[in-house]
């Protein structure tokens, strides 16, 4: 009888949902923390497949996100080889010292990245220093000029050039703070050296000071530099909501209601103004890896500048001003667009593709103000008959003459037309 009694008694069943809530839970208790330093992003899915292969290295893995991919694995004896030299500079340390300075750092290198890393504390410091001192002597080998004989990359131009291009890429960073530690543990007995700063300026810019406003920010990695050396020189708050604005005409409507383009030399491309009718538009170079370089800058501004997104605002102005490849002429006439490899088709697809997904906003638009000051011009008839004028009766010397000789004409026949009349009267 009592065995039939315990055959028969059975433990409640736990409520599903119970369950289900601890185990939520536990996944929350278990999430790590969120960090303010987080700077380092995958691209965005609705950028990536755009054009995917301006945000994929093609020949070095920095960093974790490309880290392993076979593709890649040809470099990772060049990196070796660039630690061996790198090393050599300061013959007062050795290879435990910066593997000692980048594990001291590792946490708050890994809150840089937006993905949870899975390296392993050892793994991890190896790739901060085999990529950090990668970084370092390509540039001081970029900067010294006199490569080694043996240098298997600088005496390649296509691959140097390849492997600075990969170095731009928003998934291919480590933080720049791990660089200057780095660089600064090898030249902490030399006064001549330059700051790591400088040296990077002189290799991703070219060799001129330092800009002024990099001693004011803190560099994030080597993207965030190169959107730091664009940014414009006052960074001003505008705020345009509440009034009207809209994006101008293409280019060519506006040089036709009067507005005179000039190119503008500034080698920072986000300084473009209109002043007095003339519209300034800073030269831009349209080389191999331009486009490459402008999405991985908009990517970054997507991702950490959503309320500072001077380049995202720049692609979206120019991609305004082309609508067709009649615009595009008038720039390339202009000497504001170089276009060393394509067509003119090429360039309208690219500003037309390279906005593409992104977002932007209009109380903070920088070029609002520009946009707003084109249209009330062009908006204003005097300004369009001005431009008939200039374009149709003084656009060479010999139809100015013409015209000149045609309004003499007039003047003499209506001067000779009234003193017969006055005769008559007489």
């Amino acid at each position: 009888m009592a065995g039939c009694l315990e055959a028969d008694f059975q433990f409640p069943m736990e409520d599903p949902l119970d369950e289900l809530a601890t185990t939520i839970k536990r996944k929350c208790e278990t999430l790590p923390p969120l960090s303010s330093k987080c700077c380092i992003y995958r691209i965005p899915r609705n950028l990536r497949k755009i054009n995917e292969k301006s945000y994929t290295p093609s020949l070095i893995s920095i960093g974790p996100f490309h880290r392993g991919n076979p593709n890649f694995q040809a470099m990772e004896e060049q990196k070796l080889r660039y630690l061996q030299r790198f090393i050599q500079r300061n013959s007062n340390r050795d290879l435990e010292d910066y593997l000692t300075a980048s594990m001291k750092w590792e946490k708050e290198a890994r809150d840089c990245y937006l993905a949870t890393i899975s390296l392993s504390s050892i793994e991890f410091t190896e790739m901060l220093v085999l990529d950090g001192c990668f970084i370092i002597e390509f540039f001081l080998t970029w900067r010294r000029g006199d490569f080694d004989p043996t240098d298997r990359i600088f005496h390649r131009p296509a691959l140097s050039q390849a492997i600075l291009r990969d170095l731009k890429l928003l998934e291919n960073q480590i933080p720049f703070f791990i660089l200057e530690i780095l660089y600064n543990i090898a030249f902490e007995d030399n006064e001549k050296a330059p700051s790591f700063l400088k040296l990077t300026c002189e290799c991703i810019i070219g060799p001129n000071k330092i800009p002024d406003h990099y001693q004011k920010t803190k560099i994030l990695h080597l993207v965030d530099f190169l959107r730091t050396y664009y940014l414009p020189p006052e960074k001003k708050e505008t705020c345009y909501e509440g009034q009207d604005w809209e994006f101008p005409d293409g280019i060519s409507e506006l040089h036709e209601s009067g507005v005179t383009l000039k190119v503008d030399k500034d080698d920072k491309f986000l300084n473009i103004k209109f002043e007095k009718g003339v519209l300034y538009i800073p030269e831009l170079m349209l080389e191999n890896y331009t486009e490459s370089q402008l999405r991985n800058l908009v990517a970054f501004e997507q991702c950490h500048y959503p309320r500072e997104s001077f380049v995202v605002d720049y692609v979206l102005f120019l991609d305004s001003l082309i609508y067709d490849r009649k615009d595009v002429e008038v720039l390339v006439n202009h000497g504001i667009i170089l276009n060393s490899p394509g067509s003119s088709e090429d360039v309208y697809r690219l500003f037309s593709n390279i906005s593409k997904g992104t977002t932007y906003s209009r109380a903070t638009f920088y070029y609002a103000d520009v946009c707003r000051r084109l249209n009330d011009y062009c908006g204003t008839p005097w300004n369009r008959w001005k431009a008939i004028l200039r374009q149709e009766y003084f656009s060479n010397p010999w139809s100015m003459i013409s015209t000149i000789a045609a309004v003499v004409l007039l003047i003499l026949t209506v001067i000779q037309t009234y003193c017969d009349i006055i005769q008559l009267q007489y």
